[in-house]
């Protein structure tokens, strides 16, 4: 494995560990009955992590040199291909596990009549984007012939997030519809005033 390829995944590895517990605090609330200001600004911290994490993914791949190379058809050619696409999906998937799939969990739930159906939703729309990525990643394990298919099955991974993206903020409008108090939660939290600012 190339060096820079593995201090990447030595750093992507750290930021990853780092942003989930910016995102999610000190405390783990899993199960728990917390204030729905509590709860909106974790939520929104870890889907705001998850994206942050996704754009720094996005923004290696752009400054990646593979693709503006000329191919000499040597065998080191495939193998850089793999390791770049298939990484990339790798990455997001573990991303969307570590922030999103335990992030949002240790939120706990909010205090308010609807609570646990606004945990549901969320989790619901976070178990749907790892599945999309999980069936993306499958496709790659499957051996491309060609670059461009390689290619091809990576932008089918790149449109199942920026699907997600959307889905979650129409997720978040749900919640916001369920109850009075967690719509107002959610509009008074720094994290989802920043989260919500940001195009998906």
């Amino acid at each position: 494995m190339n060096r820079w390829l593995l201090v990447l995944l030595i750093v992507f590895g750290l930021g990853t560990i780092i942003g989930v517990s910016a995102a999610v605090g000190n405390g783990d609330n899993t199960g728990e009955t917390v204030s729905a200001s509590d709860w909106a600004d974790d939520v929104c911290g870890s889907v705001g992590a998850w994206e942050g994490q996704l754009e720094a993914l996005r923004d290696e791949l752009g400054q990646s040199n593979y693709g503006a190379r000329r191919n000499d058809g040597g065998t080191g050619d495939s193998v850089e291909r793999t390791l770049v696409v298939n990484g990339a999906i790798d990455r997001a998937v573990q991303v969307t596990n570590d922030t999103l799939g335990e992030g949002l969990p240790r939120a706990g739930i909010p205090d308010v009549d609807q609570g646990e159906q606004a945990t549901q939703i969320l989790q619901n729309w976070a178990d749907k984007t790892e599945s999309d990525l999980r069936a993306a990643q499958q496709s790659l394990d499957e051996d491309a012939d060609t670059t461009s298919s390689s290619f091809g099955t990576l932008g089918a991974a790149i449109g199942a997030l920026q699907k997600a993206a959307v889905d979650g903020r129409a997720a978040f409008q749900q919640v916001s519809e369920l109850d009075p108090e967690l719509a107002n939660a959610l509009e008074s939290s720094g994290n989802c005033q920043k989260l919500m600012e940001e195009q998906p």
